[in-house]
């Protein structure tokens, strides 16, 4: 059985992170892009009554997902100087 490389296991890390913040930032975009479009709807005159409520659970998914965004960004920080020290002994061995 081999061992496992933690440079492959960091860079792995890292790059699943990176696609996770990826898909947190368009998700988040298309909250906030969906909760604007329908509170515009709500406004129009004999829209339903509904709209202005989807406008908002789509807002306040937009802050949840931004909170979840910078979340991973803060681990993303975290790992990248993990993998770069890795990177760095690696290249000295």
């Amino acid at each position: 059985m081999s061992t496992p490389d933690p440079l492959k296991e960091a860079e792995a890390t890292e790059e699943a992170l990176r696609a996770q913040l990826g898909e947190l930032i368009s998700a988040k975009v298309r909250a906030e892009k969906e909760g604007g479009r329908l509170g515009d709807r709500a406004t129009v005159p004999g829209a339903s009554s509904e709209l202005a409520g989807l406008s908002q659970r789509y807002k306040a998914q937009a802050i949840r997902l931004a909170g979840e965004v910078e979340d991973v960004r803060a681990s993303l920080r975290a790992q990248e100087p993990r993998t770069e020290q890795l990177r760095a002994g690696a290249a000295g061995a």
